[in-house]
Formats: structure tokens, sequence, C-alpha cells
């Protein structure tokens, strides 16, 4: 509901659903926990029919999930680390049990996102530069979702959800873990840090990545809606993540 985040980081808000808006209440350690496919599966979205081919993809990506892969989400909240109560403690919700591997981000990204166009190479020939994974070009991004998803999950429609087998996904996707060699999608492990320090580096916030964008007049006016029922900030260096 618009509530306050700094740019780059990832913000929990607790609520109580017995008014409108809800009113915002202190959290407990308890750790989120969402079935996606149980939440999104049905393909449609909540506030509005798409009209546009990346608010359908939204709209229509979790039907691609199954009942062996439903997607779970998890979402711990850094006081339930643990290290941080004695036993027991009611707060005391999740640990870092163990790391197998830690990977660089380029490397998965270019592993996962290349396993993908070399696997459904048909829908990236129109675009200009493919030689490797390219998230910035618009040409390129419906390349990806045209392969994963199939052609007609952009339509508002008559959409089916077809594409890459998601077993095919899951493959690609795990492959940087499961070798180093770069053949086979692997990717070279990094050093892994002690377990209290795994959790440490989870638990920092983001530094600030400087001013954000000017808004837009959409922006604007719900900054305007959260500061009238939530008392936000108006120091423009807070973002508050909303639609442009």
């Amino acid at each position: 509901l618009g509530r306050q985040c700094p740019v780059g980081g990832y913000c929990c808000y607790c609520n109580e659903d017995t008014q409108f808006p809800p009113r915002t209440i202190p959290c407990n350690a308890t750790v989120g926990f969402a079935n996606l496919k149980e939440h999104f599966g049905d393909g449609h979205s909540w506030h509005h029919l798409c009209t546009r081919d990346y608010d359908c993809w939204t709209a229509h990506a979790a039907t691609k999930l199954t009942e062996d892969h439903p997607g779970y989400w998890y979402s711990p909240l850094s006081y339930g680390d643990c290290s941080l109560h004695p036993a027991p403690s009611p707060n005391c919700t999740w640990s870092v049990q163990s790391v197998d591997k830690i990977v660089n981000a380029t490397c998965h990204s270019d592993s996962f996102f290349g396993a993908v166009q070399r696997a459904v190479p048909e829908p990236f020939a129109s675009c200009k530069h493919t030689t490797r994974p390219n998230a910035s070009d618009p040409c390129w991004i419906r390349a990806f979702y045209t392969a994963v998803l199939g052609p007609d999950a952009a339509k508002p429609f008559g959409w089916k959800v077809t594409g890459l087998p998601l077993d095919d996904l899951i493959r690609f996707w795990t492959a940087p873990f499961e070798s180093d060699d770069h053949t086979k999608g692997g990717c070279p492990g990094l050093p892994i840090p002690p377990i209290g320090r795994v959790a440490d580096e989870a638990s920092k916030e983001r530094p600030g990545l400087g001013l954000p964008p000017r808004l837009s007049a959409r922006q604007r006016r719900w900054r305007e809606f959260t500061r009238r029922w939530y008392g936000g900030s108006t120091d423009d260096r807070s973002m508050i993540n909303v639609p442009s």
C-alpha cells in the first residue's frame, strides 16, 4: 500500500486488517511463507485485466508452476535470526544451517539466460544483439518470456502458458551450483564465509543508491496519498515503490 522503503531496500510491514486503510502494527519474528501456485496460480490479476505484454506475463507466469514444484516463498525477518536470541526464545525462528556453494551473480545470469536462449533460439532471431543475454534490450526481454511462457502468454484473452518445460528451467537455474564446468552451465564457487557472517550479511540493509529519478505525476499522487494516511516522509531521498 505504498509505504516508505529505501531505494534498493527490502521492507516488511504488518497490518491489522480491521479497518481501511489497514493500520500498521509491529511485526513479530514469524517467517513469512506462501505457496505461489495456490496464491497466484489461477493466472488472473487481482486488480486489473492485463493490457500490456509485461503485465500479462506477470499475471500468467504462476500457472507454469505444478503440484511437484508449486514455488515456495519464504521471508525470514532479520530479528528472527536465532543467533541474536538466547535459546529457547519465541523470537528464534530461523538460522543458517549450511552453505553449499556461492556463485557470482553475473556468472549465474549468463549461464541461466544463455541456456534458455540456446534451448529456444527462434524468438531471439529478430534481436540485433544476442551474443549474450541482454536484459536491458526490450527485444531480448520479449524473446525470453516468449521462450519461457510461450507466445500466447502475453495475451489478455485466450491466453495459454506453454514454452520451455518447468523441469528444464529448474535444471538451467541450478546448473551453476551443480558444477564448476562452464560447458555444463557451472560456475566457480566463491569463498564461503563462516555461518555467523552469512546471517550478518543477509541482515544488512543495502547502502543508499543516490537520489531517485524524477517522480511521475502518478507517483506524486500516490506519494501524497501515503503521506495523508501513513504520515510518510517528505524527503525525496526516500522513494516509494509504486508503478510509474
